[in-house]
């Protein structure tokens, strides 16, 4: 990089860091630590659910499926609105209700029992540990590319980038807490998504004919085609990505920690619903984006063939892109961009992890430990996961699959089990802690059967001599087998006491 782009990262990465060393100030104790004393602006916390998953995925992996095909995955968008809509109108009410609610997981314990509280919250630290690896794994593909390294022996470029960005989101993640987590993913996702637009802009001006001519020559193409009705029940499929894929984003937005835990911050359940919906409707904007970014890159690297090695994956196209035609100080920008990709990724991940294990586990089986102690836990938590978080990252750089791919499979491992958990509880009447541990089991072991995975697990699929399951179904797999393995193990246990089933069920509930 020219020294102009330093000096842009450089700034940026001392800015972040500033807003950790500002909110460690502020971090008194765990209800500082974790919800921000719940008094965090309502655009802010929005700004941060969506910075949370738009993140390297959206600056790679969807405009390398946009370069490869077309804009299909905009279809993808819907699922989130509809989830959206259902937690705002479902999930966010009940978790306001359980008074001092920090984590998601607390709910259960409030409907049904302990194991099952723990349960949920293992399912999700599970799934967070291995989404914020993959998703650190994308941001360090264009980060090597452009700023080559080999610092640590034995280890590639990439891998090197994954271990940097790890340790620079370690440092300023235990020192600020939830507020940092906030306001830097605030100041990310508006790097990130002027990123976007500039990498837009520079790919348009260098492709001969400009805006006009860029969209009528993709439209011939079948580049700006959205809707696929000829599979639909495909990966790329409308149905998939309405029900598939909406089922994973319904699991994402309503019982997944990281979200939920934005809507603490606030003041208000209004607030919070407010707060989802900016950053569903945020991210459908920035999805939108990043597919253009990839269909004008596939119409630049036409006019100009020989400026794309033809070994690159569509992954890698733009790295390679910004590497070779994006001039000075904005290079520095864009790189700023993926950090922040790669940061407002694992400081999420990491907090809300650690919210989850010093709640749910330290303060629940030892209330006694003080509130110094229960904090001093939590930053070694941050610190543990996030090194943990590097090693599945560097194990992604390892692993041959596009970047989307794995971020959703290894999310859908465990989504259906667990959306399975709070509909269960929130849904019936009859279903008990007995019975929706169970089904929570059953329904992730069936979706680890029933997948490709390298799980020491039996192949259902290949015992009924079928293909496995693709990985967008995996979430409405686990969820089916969870309620109805749930409610009949249910039947056979005692009914739930009304005390139990005060303010944790919908009132129109009669099952």
């Amino acid at each position: 990089m020219h020294y102009a782009d330093w000096i842009v990262l450089t700034l940026y990465i001392g800015v972040i860091v500033a807003i950790g060393v500002w909110a460690n100030r502020r971090q008194t104790d765990t209800e500082a630590y974790f919800v921000g004393n719940r008094n965090m602006p309502w655009w802010a916390a929005g700004l941060s659910i969506i910075a949370t998953s738009f993140s390297a995925a959206s600056i790679l992996g969807v405009p390398g499926y946009a370069f490869a095909t077309d804009m299909w995955y905009l279809q993808y968008t819907l699922g989130d609105i509809l989830a959206g809509i259902i937690v705002a109108v479902l999930f966010i009410p009940f978790f306001h209700k359980v008074r001092g609610l920090t984590t998601a997981y607390e709910y259960l314990e409030a409907r049904f029992d302990l194991k099952t509280r723990l349960l949920g919250s293992t399912l999700f630290s599970l799934s967070v540990l291995l989404r914020a690896g993959t998703l650190l794994f994308g941001a360090a593909l264009l980060f090597s590319a452009v700023v080559p390294t080999n610092l640590i022996p034995g280890l590639t470029g990439v891998e090197e980038a994954v271990v940097i960005f790890g340790v620079v989101a370690i440092v300023y993640t235990v020192l600020g807490g939830i507020s940092a987590v906030i306001w830097t993913d605030v100041i990310q996702f508006a790097i990130m998504s002027l990123g976007i637009i500039a990498s837009i802009a520079v790919v348009v001006v260098g492709t001969p004919g400009g805006w006009e001519d860029a969209f009528a020559e993709a439209g011939a193409a079948g580049k700006l085609n959205v809707v696929n009705l000829e599979e639909p029940m495909a990966p790329r499929g409308l149905v998939s990505a309405i029900f598939g894929y909406g089922l994973l984003a319904l699991s994402l937005f309503g019982t997944n920690q990281q979200p939920v835990q934005r809507y603490m911050t606030v003041k208000s359940p209004r607030e919070a619903q407010g707060a989802l919906l900016m950053g569903v409707g945020a991210g459908a904007i920035g999805v939108t984006l990043s597919l253009l970014l990839g269909v004008f890159l596939f119409l630049f690297y036409g006019h100009f063939p020989a400026l794309l090695p033809a070994d690159l994956t569509p992954d890698q196209v733009m790295p390679h892109f910004v590497n070779t035609q994006v001039p000075p100080i904005l290079t520095g920008a864009l790189v700023a961009a993926v950090f922040a990709a790669a940061m407002s990724s694992l400081d999420s991940a990491l907090n809300s992890l650690s919210a989850a294990l010093t709640i749910d586990f330290l303060k629940r089986f030892n209330p006694r430990v003080s509130d110094a102690g229960r904090l001093t836990f939590a930053k070694v938590v941050v610190v543990t996961a996030g090194i943990l978080g590097i090693a599945i990252g560097i194990y992604s750089a390892r692993a041959e699959a596009p970047l989307i791919d794995l971020i959703l499979t290894f999310m859908g491992y465990f989504a259906g089990g667990l959306l399975g958990l709070f509909l269960l509880g929130m849904l019936t009447k009859r279903a008990n802690g007995h019975g929706a541990f169970a089904g929570a089991i059953v329904g992730t072991l069936v979706v680890l059967m029933v997948t490709r995975n390298d799980f020491p697990l039996p192949r259902l699929y290949e015992w009924f001599g079928i293909e496995p399951i693709p990985f967008i179904w995996s979430t409405a797999v686990g969820l089916v087998v969870t309620l109805i393995v749930g409610y009949l193990v249910s039947l056979f246990g005692r009914p739930v006491s009304p005390e139990h089933l005060e303010n944790t069920t919908v009132q129109w509930t009669v099952v």
